[in-house]
């Protein structure tokens, strides 16, 4: 592997970390399940979607999901909890398992905009999935950024596509900025 590669590789890791990191409610450097899970209802709120709804049962399935495979994956099941060290160094050897996690979040994350956006339309603005990615645990001063990375792909973005920005993150193929300043 030549040096650039090996860059290329910690830049996608360090994604990954960043967006764990958006979980750790008190900055602690360990994600612990009810982080996750918290994630849906807390998009359920901010976003009015009905709690009795089909739509935030999408959102606290797929966050819940998604805080199991976290765990078994990259966590302490005792501990119930993901400590960020473990995480990125696990990682960084398991191009395979990167791949693989990378998927999971994407598809978290494009629900969590399509449930949380529908009311809007077929197609929303840059700055309605921001908002959502705010809600994710973004930081509010990095807005403009993020809005700025979706909108290579122009004024409005089918709900239907939001795949794409979150799945090419986590290839490493663009979006640098999806969440927010590194």
């Amino acid at each position: 592997m030549n040096r650039n590669e090996v860059m290329d590789a910690g830049d996608l890791v360090e994604r990954f970390a960043r967006r764990l990191r958006l979980f750790d409610s008190n900055a602690d450097g360990v994600v612990r399940r009810r982080d996750v899970v918290a994630v849906a209802e807390r998009l359920i709120r901010a976003f009015r979607v009905d709690t009795h709804s089909i739509g935030a049962e999408r959102l606290r399935t797929a966050y819940e999901m998604l805080s199991l495979a976290l765990l078994a994956d990259f966590g302490d099941l005792a501990r119930d909890e993901v400590a960020m060290p473990g995480f990125t160094a696990a990682l960084a050897a398991d191009p395979a398992r990167m791949a693989g996690l990378g998927r999971r979040i994407a598809r978290t994350d494009a629900l969590a905009v399509r449930e949380c956006l529908a009311p809007i339309g077929v197609a929303v603005k840059a700055e309605h999935i921001a908002e959502v990615i705010v809600v994710l645990g973004a930081h509010p001063g990095h807005q403009p950024v993020i809005q700025q990375a979706l909108e290579r792909d122009g004024a409005l973005i089918r709900l239907a596509a939001t795949i794409r920005p979150f799945a090419d993150h986590f290839a490493g193929s663009g979006y640098r900025g999806l969440y927010g300043r590194p």
